[in-house]
């Protein structure tokens, strides 16, 4: 499925969950209550808390379904309302601890594209998994976002409340900044040996 398909398929879900179709309701749960679970992680370390976000998400979208407008992004919607709720139930406070690199799984899809050797791969993903310790965690956040959740720029920009550009930026200089890490920690690497 394409991109625009993709989209098209996303918005007609959404508008039949509008318009009070149960099965859409459904689709929706399944579709992406495991992903919500995953991005939920990042931003607590609680399982309990992010279950009981995700639980008050979609009691909130059964509840409110009615007032819901047609068209919105269910992604990126869901993605802004989880994030709140985890906020919420664990206090401003916390708001802004690391993002769990752990869960981070896009690393060794990024690295084992280039190579086949297993050990020169764990080596790789122990450089880039150090670059991305050394990102900010709004860098962190929104290059998950964008290359690991798919969200775009526009759906990015709403999720982390920046304007579109700010969100372009964000990840121009998050991916500029792990070129130079993961570049100079490779060339000590290579030294080294």
């Amino acid at each position: 499925m394409d991109e625009i398909e993709k989209i098209q398929s996303e918005t007609k879900l959404w508008n039949d969950f509008v318009s009070g179709k149960n099965e859409a309701f459904k689709t929706i749960y399944y579709r992406y209550a495991n992903e919500l679970f995953r991005f939920g992680l990042h931003f607590s370390q609680s399982e309990d808390i992010v279950f009981d976000a995700m639980q008050d998400l979609f009691i909130d979208l059964y509840n409110y379904q009615p007032q819901l407008k047609s068209g919105d992004c269910i992604k990126q919607y869901l993605f802004v309302s989880l994030k709140r709720k985890i906020f919420r139930l664990q206090g401003e406070e916390n708001k802004y601890q690391s993002i769990d690199l752990s869960k981070m799984s896009f690393a060794y899809a990024l690295v084992s594209a280039d190579t086949d050797n297993e050990e020169m791969d764990n080596e790789k993903l122990k450089l880039l998994d150090k670059a991305m310790g050394e990102l900010s965690d709004r860098q962190r956040e929104a290059i998950y976002l964008r290359y690991v959740s798919g969200l775009s720029y526009e759906e990015l920009s709403e999720v982390l409340q920046l304007n579109y550009q700010s969100a372009r930026n964000l990840i121009h200089r998050g991916i500029e900044k792990l070129r130079k890490i993961y570049h100079k920690k490779s060339l000590s690497l290579f030294c080294s040996s």
